[in-house]
Order: C-alpha cells, then sequence, then structure tokens
C-alpha cells in the first residue's frame, strides 16, 4: 500500500506579540486575537480561512481573561466549530506570553463544496 502524506497543515508557535514593539500586550485578549490574526494570515498564503481549520489548541499560563476570548472565537470558527484543546503551562520562556496557539486545517475537498452547499 503507498504511503500518502496528510494534506493537513499545522500552524505552530503563533504568539501575540505586537509587530511594532516587539513586546507582548499585558492581557490575554490582545495576545490571542494577534496570534489568532497572524494564524488566519498564514492560512490566507495556503489558500484556506477559518473555515478549514479541525482542530485548535491553546497554551495558556493561566485562564484568567479566556473567557473575554469567546466572542472572537464564536466569530472566526462559529460555523465549523473546530475541536478545541487547552493547555495549561506554568510559564514560557518569553516574559510576558500568556498564549501559544497551534491550528490544524484541511484544504477543502471538492465533495465537501458540493455537501456544504446543499445544507
Amino acid at each position: 500500500m503507498p504511503f500518502h502524506p496528510s494534506p493537513e497543515i499545522h500552524i505552530r508557535h503563533l504568539t501575540g506579540v505586537d509587530a511594532t514593539t516587539g513586546q507582548f500586550p499585558m492581557e490575554l485578549f490582545p495576545q490571542i486575537r494577534q496570534a489568532l490574526a497572524t494564524g488566519m494570515a498564514r492560512l490566507g498564503q495556503q489558500g484556506m480561512t477559518a473555515e478549514n481549520v479541525t482542530r485548535i489548541t491553546f497554551t495558556l499560563r493561566e485562564t484568567d481573561g479566556f473567557s473575554a476570548c469567546f466572542p472572537l472565537l464564536n466569530d472566526l470558527f462559529g460555523r465549523t466549530c473546530p475541536a478545541t484543546t487547552l493547555r495549561l503551562v506554568r510559564q514560557f520562556d518569553r516574559d510576558g506570553q500568556l498564549a501559544e496557539i497551534e491550528l490544524l486545517a484541511l484544504p477543502a475537498q471538492a465533495g465537501d463544496a458540493a455537501f456544504q452547499e446543499s445544507v
């Protein structure tokens, strides 16, 4: 049986560093928002959108403030509802970092588009 590589795209190590300052915002929400914006841009480079995301993994230093991210997550992923994993760590290597995100995405298949249009 021939080996077929997975068409999945892994986008790892998405962080919320402010591109203008090189620093992390002090609160979780702006870090998550920036990490997701970077992730969406990288998906776009692959011809994909948030609808292609099948799994999202959040690695967090703390959960305080994470509920403020729910409207943002719902806007991005509410239609597709990817599997979500939360991991907690004591700290990150970089001072001020509160979160890191990993996205797993699959390109749309021709049959998927026809199925979605019929639903």
